[in-house]
């Protein structure tokens, strides 16, 4: 078997999209060399297409009914609120983990979903969903002493979003963190004894949701003067990515196998659809009936709403702060604006069948017996969910007037493992992505779609998997594959047997043929399930992720 050490480097939220232009021009000449002398391939992501549910299955090659990973928060039936996940929430072994436990040692360096940090055989620093002012996001815990006193106070978050006459500061921010985390990595990589190192990069990821608007002239919110100011400097970001890849190769050796991945992919954002909306409309989810509520509806109906409120603040000094989604995203905003407008304390759940959650399109049925107020009776669930899908089907796309909707389908038709009841019940994505379909509760709106107002870019369903070295082969492209093929495969060119419970298969047609031959797949029937230690986060903790996460227009 391979002998190679292997380095791995994720980057979240890369396409080739964006990168075979930058390719093209000659601003990433270390990705094209990779390129050149190894695979590529899309790399098909998971529904929804997000952050801590992809890389979730990336690193453990399960499906999210098997990891439990659906989204960044979900509720916890205990106290009924809304958590943050982590990596307590997650079942399955990453392949660091496997990898450790064949005694080889491993650097794992900002993943998402690794907080708190589990035990490796190795080093592991956690990522930006850790709680504010928490240091116990290392393995071991001294590491962080370690890389401080070296480099200065740790970059764990961003915080910087876009706002006219604020892109300076958003791109300091990027720039700032990523040559921090490249002097970690570099110091981790020379001065720690590893055989597997994974690397993640966010601001690939960040700068996009943010900038997209500059990068791409047919953008509605596209400024030709702000472009001509900072375009070059975006792109230099990206050619500084690409000098940190080729560093990190270049220290890795000759003899390491280097594969490169991200997430999910990238385009623009021109339309907010907000399907709390649409399901107050189609009777689906129901308002109480109370005195405050009716108040609350009425100034809905009559315009007076959080857009409203935000476009009259866009006027005002503050007006550089600026929410992601909604307007309840504004940092400190959710309660006062709960307290004025209609909001999810308004929903009336002994009448509602169901109601839209988290992004890019996921509907939950009310069901009894799950749902903390459920309406809907077991044998009435197939009926409910018939006919959600029924009216989906007839929402017609506001250009061409045929059906909007490219994919409509039930959970149990995407997901399977213990874990499943987790999983939205209907799962959605409009045939233009540019369509960003939320599950607010804020209500910011009376119209279903309105002008996207926030963010500018967000996530498409293809990736990247770029590989390069050992018995990988040369020059070979891929159309595509899916996300949760790549740690079987690495276990594979690892000379690691592969568990029998992971979703994904092992990409032999991407490996020389000789080398498949003498070495035949091994499963273990060893199962790699694994729960996390639970981690013990205050209620303000909790609440102080969850508002980042919504500022950074992760969450609606």
């Amino acid at each position: 078997m391979s002998n190679s050490k292997l380095l791995v480097i994720g980057l979240d939220g890369a396409s080739f999209d964006v990168l075979d232009p930058l390719m093209q021009r000659g601003l990433m000449p270390g990705l094209q060399r990779i390129v050149s002398n190894g695979i590529r391939s899309q790399l098909m992501t998971t529904f929804p297409p997000i952050t801590a549910v992809a890389w979730s299955s990336f690193m453990t090659g399960k499906n999210p009914g098997k990891h439990g990973i659906f989204e960044f928060v979900r509720r916890d039936k205990a106290s009924d609120r809304e958590v943050a996940v982590n990596a307590s929430f997650r079942h399955g072994k990453a392949m660091w983990d496997l990898l450790g436990n064949a005694g080889q040692s491993v650097i794992v360096h900002n993943f998402p979903c690794t907080y708190p940090p589990r035990k490796v055989h190795g080093i592991l620093i956690s990522d930006f969903m850790t709680p504010r002012d928490r240091r116990d996001y290392t393995y071991p815990s001294e590491l962080l002493d370690e890389i401080e006193a070296a480099f200065g106070p740790y970059r764990l978050h961003l915080s910087q979003t876009y706002a006219r006459g604020n892109v300076d500061n958003v791109l300091d921010e990027l720039f700032d963190e990523l040559e921090y985390k490249a002097k970690v990595a570099e110091y981790l990589m020379t001065q720690k004894p590893w055989d597997a190192f994974f690397q993640y990069f966010w601001g690939t990821d960040r700068i996009q949701h943010e900038l997209w608007h500059i990068m791409d002239q047919s953008h509605p919110r596209h400024d030709p003067d702000e472009a001509r100011r900072y375009k070059d400097r975006i792109d230099r970001y990206f050619s500084r990515v690409d000098e940190i890849v080729g560093r990190l190769v270049e220290l890795a050796g000759n003899d390491t196998m280097v594969c490169i991945a991200s997430d999910h992919g990238f385009g623009p954002v021109h339309t907010y659809c907000s399907f709390n909306v649409w399901m107050i409309k189609e009777g689906f989810l129901k308002l109480k009936r109370t005195p405050l509520s009716l108040l609350k509806r009425l100034m809905f109906n009559l315009g007076l709403t959080p857009e409203l409120a935000f476009r009259i603040v866009r006027r005002l000094p503050l007006g550089k702060l600026r929410p992601s989604r909604g307007v309840s995203s504004q940092p400190g905003a959710s309660k006062a604006l709960k307290a004025l407008f209609l909001s999810s304390s308004d929903i009336d759940w002994n009448r509602t069948q169901a109601f839209s959650k988290g992004n890019y399109g996921q509907i939950y049925v009310n069901l009894k017996g799950r749902e903390p107020n459920g309406s809907v009776e077991p044998s009435d669930y197939s009926a409910v969910c018939n006919r959600v899908v029924d009216r989906l089907k007839q929402i017609q796309d506001p250009v061409s007037g045929g059906p909007w909707l490219d994919q409509i389908s039930l959970g149990s038709e995407i997901y399977r493992g213990p874990l499943v009841d987790n999983a939205p019940d209907i799962c959605f994505l409009p045939k233009d992505m540019g369509y960003l379909s939320t599950g607010n509760t804020d209500f910011t709106s009376t119209r279903f779609m309105v002008d996207a107002f926030g963010i500018s870019g967000s996530h498409r369903m293809n990736g990247i998997l770029i590989a390069s070295g050992g018995p990988i082969k040369r020059a070979f492209s891929l159309p595509a594959s899916d996300i949760h093929d790549v740690a079987p495969t690495l276990l594979y060119l690892c000379d690691q047997s592969v568990p029998s419970d992971m979703d994904g298969r092992i990409l032999t047609e991407l490996i020389e043929d000789e080398f498949v031959n003498r070495n035949p797949i091994r499963r273990s029937s060893d199962q790699s399930d694994q729960a996390g230690d639970s981690a013990e986060l205050s209620a303000e903790e909790n609440d102080e992720i969850i508002e980042r996460l919504k500022s950074l227009g992760y969450v609606g």
